[in-house]
Order: C-alpha cells, then structure tokens, then sequence
C-alpha cells in the first residue's frame, strides 16, 4: 500500500501495517513517540491495521491530537484506580480537556483532595502493569445489556442517546472495561508522569436537575521536568489570584 505523508513524499508498505508499525519502519525514536495517527484526515489509534493507500499524520505529543490520546488514556487509568479502591462507585464520563483531563465519578461521599495519594498510588500500579488498550465493538442492545451487568447505568444512558447508526466501541486495559469512542494510547504504561489536581461538582450532562457527580481533575505530560514546570506555574498563578483577591478586600473595607 502507498502512504502519503504531511509533506508529500509517499512510500510503500505492506498491508495490515499499523501507524505504529510504520513508525517503527522509518525509525525506532519515531515509533517511541508516536501517540496516535490520523488516517485520511480522522483520528484513530496508532495500533489500528491499515489495508489500503491512504494519507498519514504520525501523532506525538507535540500535536495536539497526540496530547488529547495521551491524556484520555490517563484518565482512564484514574477511572480504573477509583473502581479499583472504590467498587460501588459510578463511572460518567472522562474526557481530555485543555492541559489535562478528568473524570466523573457518582459516589458516596464524594471524593477530596485526602484520597488522592492513594489513588495516584493504584495509578501508577497500573502505568507499571503496562496493560495494552483493546478496542472492540458490539451492536448496541449487547452494549446496553453488558453495561447494566457492569452496573454502569449512565453508560447505558449515553449508549441509548447514540444515533441508530453510531458505533459502539469500548476500551479494556486489564480488568477495566469503558464505553469509548478513543483514541488512546498503545498501552498504560505510555503515560510517564502525572498528577491529580483538584475535585468539583458537575450535575450530570450538565442539567441542574440531574444528580450531581465528583469531578477528579488532573493533567498528564510525557516528562516529568514538563509537568513539573506546570505544576510551579499553576501554584504561582493560584497564589497571584490569592494575592489579588486580599488586595481588593482590603480595598474593599476601608
């Protein structure tokens, strides 16, 4: 098959490769950083076979595409954690954000900022682990059924939401299972450094009349002296905002 790359050139390989394999084909540093591919424009794991010419964007941390798997897998790894420590609670949904990620958990009480050491401690059991990321499908009546066995009930709600013709695929790393669309990273010991940053309430889907959910926040980067200059500009800009909220009270009373 032809791949085509961002800048023109094109080359061949065989079929069934993977983005991931075709990294490695053109060398090992490249392969150690790919994250994700994008496949004729769409964004896929780097460990899905492609049969046919196409065109093809290796995605590394650098890109934002790479960044968004990156984390998206780390909060999935904080989603395996909390189910690990806390079995009764509730899975909502885990998406990367902007410089992080997070996840919705329906349990009670609500997580805090105290439980975090342990559960940053089961995560980073499970980086060690290195448990590969398996993507599978089902049609959506078994889906709905597999995850009301799971007792997944605002999974069940948010398959039921997809259009008719959506496709339903979940993600396994080890013994966790999540309703997800990915992409994510080749395995959970890709994630190299990461941090939980602070909790909060989210109402469900975001409607007031909805239960309310804890919000675990935290952030991901591909090494350790990136997150760690984040986390100081983090901390410097809380304690500005700090600074300036007593400036203004002051001003405030007298």
């Amino acid at each position: 098959m032809k791949i085509t790359f961002p800048d023109g050139s094109i080359r061949e390989f065989a079929n069934g490769l993977s983005a991931y394999d075709i990294a490695g084909e053109i060398s090992p540093r490249l392969k150690k950083a790919t994250l994700a591919a994008e496949v004729n424009g769409k964004v896929v794991d780097a460990t899905m076979p492609i049969d046919s010419d196409c065109t093809l964007r290796l995605l590394t941390f650098d890109d934002e595409e790479g960044r968004h798997a990156y984390r998206h897998t780390a909060s999935h790894i904080l989603a395996q954690a909390v189910k690990r420590l806390y079995p009764e609670a509730k899975l909502a949904i885990g998406p990367a954000i902007e410089n992080g990620y997070y996840y919705d958990f329906d349990i009670t009480p609500a997580l805090s900022i105290t439980d975090f050491e342990a559960i940053e401690k089961e995560m980073k059991k499970i980086i060690e682990a290195d448990y590969p990321l398996e993507r599978f499908e089902m049609p959506r009546e078994e889906a709905i059924a597999y995850v009301e066995g799971m007792g997944e009930t605002y999974k069940a709600e948010l398959i039921r939401d997809l259009p008719e013709d959506a496709v339903i695929s979940f993600y396994r790393q080890g013994e966790f299972v999540d309703l997800c669309a990915g992409p994510h990273l080749q395995s959970t010991g890709r994630v190299k450094a990461f941090k939980l940053t602070h909790v909060a309430g989210a109402y469900w889907r975001g409607n007031e009349k909805n239960r309310m959910l804890c919000r675990v926040y935290g952030t991901a980067f591909d090494k350790q002296a990136d997150l760690d200059e984040y986390l100081t500009k983090l901390e410097e800009a809380k304690k500005r905002d700090h600074n300036k909220l007593g400036r203004e009270l002051e001003l405030f009373t007298t």
